[in-house]
């Protein structure tokens, strides 16, 4: 009897805890699937921004005109969600094979993409500047 009482507390505890885990995973997959939603498309020069919006973040998303042919290529457009794959410019300061030079001013840090375009942080709303592997000119890349 008493090896019975034990096997129905584990059984219990082992389905509680294994719903926790599958409820868990659920959420985990949910914030992966939001993306990023695009909330502004601007250029400067030869380069596209983008600013995108994801939990409590905002990201200012640098991208070279041009590239825009294939198939798999989807219009970038606003109020739309994409799972961007960014990288963080001040972690790696490099878009395709040019090296990004940065400059910092009194106030503002900005970063150096050509002999024309400077592109600037924002205050304290935008604290780095992202490329991402997915984006080609104003175009996400769809995996197939």
């Amino acid at each position: 009897m008493m090896a019975m009482k034990y096997s129905l507390i584990t059984a219990v505890l082992l389905f509680a805890g294994s719903s926790s885990n599958m409820a868990n995973a659920q959420n985990y997959r949910r914030e992966e699937r939001k993306g990023y939603t695009v909330y502004k498309v601007d250029s400067i020069n030869s380069y596209y921004l983008i600013y995108a919006r994801k939990a409590d973040s905002i990201y200012k998303i640098v991208s070279k005109r041009g590239g825009n042919h294939g198939d798999n290529l989807v219009r970038i457009a606003v109020d739309s969600t994409y799972n961007f794959i960014l990288h963080s410019s001040l972690l790696n300061r490099k878009i395709g094979n040019a090296v990004l030079l940065l400059q910092n001013t009194l106030l503002v840090n900005c970063f150096s993409y050509d002999n024309e375009t400077r592109i600037c942080l924002e205050g304290d709303s935008i604290r780095d500047l992202y490329n991402a592997e997915d984006i080609k000119g104003i175009y996400f890349i769809k995996i197939k």
